[in-house]
């Protein structure tokens, strides 16, 4: 680099130039423009524009929560001023069911789901958080008594979706932020909600984190921020061992299926490392972690009876024999209609779909029926008291016990949807049982049955 480009970089703003050297520590190499997470905040408006001033080519991405009347005005705003900066902008909405613990989740929650729905493969989502976001994140998972996956706040970067999600402001003090606004006379909102003190996140930021300057702790975001980040190396560690260990689980109990267990493997770590390799496991599922305090009846279930069950807000854990069994609450319900299927309608039931395919990929893991099965007519109905299923041989056994022996939680067992043939075999239970004789070979035609 000669004097006149040296010049020229510490002249630019520092905000420019932090974000320049993160960029090129990842040494990206996107396939399409970097997409941007705009809302048109102060911190989102800094980010678009340094990137646009480093020439980075950015597709802006605005959702519009439709939760007041000024939404519409905020997404016309963004419209105009990313067209101000020569950069593209798409309008996305928040679907009217998001769900979540409270208006500050249930927000970020449905953000991130219909920004994700926008990744193509190799994308880059770029968003705005900064040094202050990652204090105050650290704080509120602390108040919350969180484990480590909680402390470690946010991370620099992660997969989501079909692409990855990056976080280049996270060193970066908000006042640094707030100097390139004025420098570059950038107009942006302002949300009313980040005045409220209805919401933790604001009582954290204008009460709790000024009174720790006041008291003497005047670098306190950028220190709590620097813990977060040593907390990430931590879990780092955490999810590396739970990876060792779970390799292990599979090469030792190939015959379970991801959401079983074995407890002669549990029984072997101490209380601590089986509280670790839970939470792994269920976090690898994607379950909503059960409170400290379900983690120790768990554990101290590990010795009971058969049948023992323990239950937490959205999943619930399940013993029967020597292994524990994992089941999402929501995943099957009674509102379903049975009757008659074909392989080119849609299933009855929420959650699944089915996919013919020419050949089945070998270690697929789908469940997959015999493309044969497609030119019948099938049936969806739910069990009936002291059934019979009529086996491949002849003989007959009681459904009871292929139910049970399929490890389907005894609450689903009156309701789960099964699939029959016209002769009375009982083919297929969406996520517990594929009839072998009526399962497809690897490499032939498939009817596969996957869960969204």
């Amino acid at each position: 680099m000669n004097d006149s480009c040296i010049m020229e970089w510490s002249a630019r703003p520092e905000l420019e130039q932090r974000l320049q050297n993160r960029l090129q520590q990842w040494e990206l190499t996107p396939q399409r423009p970097l997409l941007v997470a705009y809302s048109g905040g102060s911190d989102s408006t800094a980010l678009l524009a340094a990137l646009v001033a480093l020439e980075y080519p950015v597709h802006a991405l605005h959702v519009d929560h439709g939760w007041h009347a000024q939404s519409p005005v905020w997404a016309d705003f963004c419209v105009t001023q990313t067209q101000a900066m020569g950069v593209p902008c798409t309008v996305l909405y928040l679907p009217p069911d998001t769900t979540g613990e409270g208006p500050e989740d249930q927000a970020r929650r449905g953000r991130y789901a219909v920004l994700t729905e926008q990744l193509q493969e190799g994308d880059i989502l770029l968003t705005a958080q900064h040094q202050q976001d990652q204090a105050e994140t650290f704080l509120l998972q602390l108040l919350r008594g969180t484990g480590i996956a909680g402390l470690a706040a946010m991370p620099w970067q992660k997969p989501l979706g079909k692409g990855q999600l990056l976080r280049p402001l996270l060193q970066v003090p908000k006042s640094v932020i707030r100097d390139y606004l004025q420098q570059k006379n950038l107009p942006y909102l302002q949300d009313p909600a980040n005045q409220d003190p209805r919401f933790d996140r604001v009582r954290v930021r204008q009460q709790l984190l000024p009174l720790l300057q006041e008291m003497g702790w005047a670098h306190a975001p950028g220190t709590l921020a620097r813990t977060a980040e040593n907390m990430g190396d931590v879990y780092a560690l955490v999810e590396d061992w739970f990876t060792i260990q779970w390799e292990r689980h599979r090469t030792a109990f190939p015959q379970l299926r991801e959401d079983a267990v074995s407890l002669e493997f549990l029984r072997k770590l101490t209380p601590a490392l089986q509280r670790m390799f839970l939470r792994g496991w269920l976090q690898k599922l994607r379950v909503p972690l059960p409170s400290q305090a379900r983690l120790t009846i768990l554990q101290q279930a590990l010795d009971s009876g058969l049948g023992r069950r323990i239950q937490w807000a959205g999943a619930a854990c399940w013993l029967q024999g020597q292994t524990l069994y994992l089941w999402r609450s929501s995943d099957f319900t009674g509102d379903w209609q049975e009757g008659p299927w074909q392989s080119d309608s849609a299933l009855p039931f929420a959650g699944w779909e089915c996919q013919k395919v020419e050949a089945l990929p070998s270690g697929s893991a789908h469940q997959a029926l015999s493309a044969a099965f497609s030119e019948e007519t099938l049936c969806w109905r739910r069990r009936q008291p002291g059934e019979l299923v009529r086996m491949s041989t002849g003989t007959h056994r009681p459904l009871k016990k292929i139910l049970l022996e399929a490890a389907v939680p005894p609450d689903w067992r009156a309701h789960i949807p099964l699939l029959w043939d016209t002769h009375g075999h009982l083919l297929l239970i969406p996520g517990f049982y594929t009839a072998p004789w009526a399962r497809a070979a690897f490499g032939t035609a498939a009817l596969c049955f996957i869960r969204r």
